[in-house]
């Protein structure tokens, strides 16, 4: 173990990839640090990289950093379309799942390392402001109006509310607010619809506004204004103060419609959550109210509109891990890798048609987590629902695996979770640190001047 250490990090990657026994995850590892992402998988591929040992998924997974990422892939711009993933051949990722479980934790945290800051782990908040009466009939879902799970339908939340429940959230250290509504899509709803687009306005520009006294706002900018008189003219000074209220916002609200989408960013939304729950090969037998391509339209609208993608899926569901590796394709084969990727295990709600799942077991998620770190290595891999049922060391392998991101709050729209205090001991105790926010997709003005110009002009 000294020895290899000693080695780190140019001589160990050489000895693993010379070496016959070398692991798809390593393999694909060392391509991901040195070519950048890439959106061209084969099947095959992943399933190699998934069947890999747990351990060499763990160990590249965050391995030290051996060249930087082209910056034409790592910022690579959004194409016309989400659209349909890219045909590949039929084998490239399930090679990556089916490996030994020890291999894998290994080589998730090279290509974890050497696209983020290992310690730095975002932490979120999901709040339902709109609970039940969903006509979907997703069979993991209590939500549903087809099952009894003993939840009652309830109005969308009033503002008051839905603010004191963002400004705990940011008070317990969440740098991301993300609002769901039980909604199979936001048509004919456009009253609260209309609510939620105030929602998004209020938490992100409220704090600046009270501030200011005022919301006159320019390409994500805040503008205060002073009227100097000098003989019979007056000017315009104007104080530039960017838009940053300390949080990011998401919403959930089901399928939107493509002027929506664009309605959302031009409210401040920072992203837009809509998973895709699995493969399309065995989505059929979880839900039939949706098809996968009004998911996948879906996203494609949200990516056009200039909005992070957040989109992953559930596991143990029943799904095979061909299953796994389907959706963990069809995620990495967009044109753009969704900017975050959630990873749920199953939580069983009694009067759901999965209500006798077994759970999902540590090493499925760290599979899951490593494979996804490894085959979109900019993405921020989410450990979302079902964490409350994991040890905290558990966890730990988790983010090894190259997860970089939770969902904290005591429920996760009607499911348990971690609260806060507990999430706060874990990172202490592991020394984690919490993420900063990210505002990349706002626009920024081109130069001091240029706006002044144009404040000036428009005062008259």
């Amino acid at each position: 173990m000294i020895l290899i250490r000693s080695l780190r990090p140019r001589f160990l990657s050489t000895i693993l990839h010379s070496s016959p026994f070398s692991s798809a995850a390593a393999v694909q590892a060392e391509r991901a640090i040195r070519g950048g992402p890439r959106n061209d998988w084969a099947r095959e591929e992943i399933k190699s990289v998934y069947d890999s040992p747990v351990l060499d998924l763990l160990f590249h997974g965050t391995y030290e950093k051996l060249m930087p990422m082209k910056d034409d892939e790592t910022h690579r711009k959004p194409e016309a379309s989400v659209g349909p993933p890219k045909k590949v051949k039929d084998g490239e990722i399930m090679s990556k799942i089916e490996i030994s479980a020890t291999a894998e934790t290994e080589d998730l945290a090279q290509v974890h390392r050497h696209a983020h800051n290992f310690r730095e782990v975002q932490q979120c908040t999901l709040l339902s402001v709109k609970t039940g009466g969903c006509s979907e009939d997703c069979s993991y879902c209590p939500q549903s109006s087809r099952y009894d799970t003993g939840l009652k339908a309830q109005k969308l939340m009033n503002k008051d509310a839905v603010l004191q429940a963002a400004q705990k959230a940011k008070e317990a250290g969440s740098t991301r607010f993300c609002m769901g509504a039980a909604w199979r899509d936001t048509v004919g709803r456009k009253t609260n619809f209309n609510q939620i687009l105030e929602y998004v306005k209020e938490i992100r520009y409220k704090a600046l506004r009270d501030a200011l006294g005022h919301d006159r706002k320019y390409k994500g900018y805040i503008f205060e204004s002073y009227f100097i008189a000098e003989s019979e003219i007056s000017y315009a000074c104007w104080i530039l103060t960017p838009v940053d209220m300390g949080m990011e916002v998401c919403c959930t609200l089901g399928m939107i419609e493509k002027q929506q989408a664009v309605e959302l960013k031009n409210a401040g939304l920072t992203a837009y959550n809509h998973n895709l729950d699995t493969s399309r090969e065995y989505y059929p037998n979880i839900i039939t109210t949706r098809s996968y391509d009004d998911r996948l339209e879906t996203l494609q609208f949200v990516r056009e509109a200039g909005i992070s993608v957040c989109s992953g899926g559930i596991i143990g569901l029943g799904e095979a891990e061909e299953d796994r590796v389907g959706l963990l394709h069809t995620l990495a084969t967009l044109p753009m890798h969704p900017e975050s990727v959630p990873i749920n295990a199953l939580v069983p709600v009694k009067g759901t048609p999965l209500q006798d799942q077994k759970p999902v077991e540590i090493w499925e998620m760290i599979r899951m987590i490593a494979t996804a770190r490894i085959v979109m290595p900019k993405a921020m891999v989410r450990l979302s629902a079902g964490r409350v049922r994991f040890s905290m060391s558990e966890q730990a392998l988790c983010f090894l695996a190259g997860a970089n991101s939770i969902f904290t709050g005591e429920k996760l729209l009607t499911t348990p979770n971690n609260d806060f205090d507990a999430d706060q001991l874990m990172f202490k105790l592991l020394g984690l640190t919490p993420k900063a926010p990210s505002f990349s997709n706002e626009g920024a003005p081109a130069s001091d001047a240029e706006c002044c110009e144009e404040a000036i002009s428009s005062s008259g």
